[in-house]
């Protein structure tokens, strides 16, 4: 089209763009993508996965509504959800589980529009609202799907909303502009203490929530848009603009070159004593900035949240740096310059380990940031190198970052299964997860 353009005349390349902007703007009546060729050829050599994903459909015992999960322990999370997601609609799933997860958690919704994070809930997750991921998920079985009627009714639309409204403001306790979260397992992961705390602690306006929160915002508004709530549509947007700004504003540190996470009371400190956390305190006493190197700063490439400038440094400084993030099995969740950094749990730790160990959804998220910010060989670096790590080690809940092991539940057939399709985005180059 570009090459066509560059040989009309003026007058008749516009009225190419015009029928272009034309057709753009009929109504879709495309072939669904879980349907078309290049995945049922690709999905070939992947009946084997097909079968073991069969061991996480469930039924809520509730709802009575059939869902996915990639846990032997039938627990429905949020942001695995997400993920897990794209692998069904890569494998050629029907979209009724991916639905089915979002009404689930719609229906536990309480009158303050507060959810709690998983599905059956429990004592510890009961105060943590799901992470804001519902709106990103339903926009994804509408563009994947052709489905929408099925989000955009209600009571689910408002309840949407509602849930939506309850991070951007209850979750804003010192209205500042950014979100927090209640403790490090509530970010998902899990022992991130020493930037997130233990339970009931929320203390963190975390980098990824609030990049998390950008997408979310702009999902949500694509998906007013579709129920034709134009100025709806245009505040949330503004939302995700206003929230950019914020993070610019308090999360960036010009300094180092890096996002880092903020308190919300910078007296604070975190409730449990151990070295690590004892550390932490003496690095962060006094000021907001909570000065801990995660991954959950990559996030922002994620969101597009990162200025090209602010990506620069990141990429290069830290996430390409031997010394930081990048390890033999890259990318690991904690830098190798904190004093967490350790290939075992710590004795405080609670849940799986995001220390040294690399996760897939991290990397997925960062080999995508990498390709919209104009790096698209180090992206390809990271999705052969997660390519590697499940030849390695198979379908695995995580890995060693130093030895490439697998960790974890065994076999997995949650969000992990995502390293099998980085070939297929990187031969398609698709991105099925921008909200674009």
């Amino acid at each position: 089209m570009k090459t066509l353009l560059k040989t009309l005349p003026q007058r008749q390349k516009t009225a190419v763009l015009s029928v272009v902007l034309l057709i753009c703007s009929l109504p879709l009546k495309s072939q669904k993508l879980p349907d078309m060729p290049e995945l049922q050829e690709y999905r070939k050599s992947l009946a084997g996965i097909d079968s073991l994903m069969h061991k996480g459909i469930l039924k809520d015992e509730s709802s009575g509504l059939e869902y996915f999960t990639g846990y032997s322990y039938k627990t429905l999370y949020d942001w695995d959800q997400y993920f897990e997601a794209l692998v069904q609609v890569y494998m050629g799933w029907p979209s009724a589980y991916i639905k089915n997860g979002v009404i689930i958690f719609l229906k536990n919704q309480k009158e303050s529009g507060m959810i709690s994070r998983s599905v059956p809930s429990n004592e510890w997750h009961d105060p943590e609202h799901v992470k804001p991921f519902l709106a990103q998920i339903s926009l994804l079985v509408c563009k994947a799907y052709g489905e929408k009627d099925w989000i955009l009714q209600e009571p689910y639309f408002s309840k949407l909303k509602k849930y939506l409204d309850f991070w951007l403001v209850d979750m804003d306790s010192n209205k500042n502009g950014l979100s927090e979260w209640m403790s490090g397992p509530h970010t998902g992961m899990d022992n991130q203490h020493e930037r997130a705390g233990f339970w009931l602690d929320r203390n963190c306006e975390g980098v990824d929530l609030n990049a998390y929160l950008v997408r979310e915002c702009r999902a949500f508004a694509k998906l007013a848009a579709l129920a034709g709530k134009n100025k709806m549509a245009q505040e949330y947007e503004a939302q995700a603009t206003k929230r950019i700004a914020k993070m610019q504003e308090l999360l960036w540190d010009d300094k180092d070159g890096f996002f880092y996470d903020r308190k919300v009371d910078k007296d604070k400190s975190i409730s449990k004593t151990v070295w690590a956390y004892n550390a932490m305190n003496a690095r962060a006493a006094g000021q907001y900035k909570i000065p801990v190197r995660s991954v959950a700063a990559f996030t922002t490439l994620w969101a597009g949240v990162a200025t090209m400038q602010q990506a620069k440094r990141m990429i290069n400084e830290y996430l390409l740096n031997p010394r930081e993030f990048w390890s033999p099995y890259p990318v690991a969740t904690l830098s190798k310059s904190e004093p967490g950094y350790s290939t075992v749990p710590l004795p405080t730790d609670m849940g799986c380990s995001w220390r040294a160990n690399t996760w897939m959804p991290t990397n997925y998220m960062i080999y995508h940031g990498l390709k919209f910010y104009g790096y698209p060989q180090i992206a390809s670096v990271v999705a052969q190198r997660s390519k590697e790590l499940i030849r390695k080690a198979g379908n695995r809940e995580y890995y060693n970052s130093e030895t490439g092991e697998g960790v974890g539940l065994d076999p997995f057939w949650g969000w992990s299964l995502l390293g099998h399709f980085f070939d297929l985005e990187e031969s398609l180059n698709w991105d099925i997860n921008a909200l674009e």
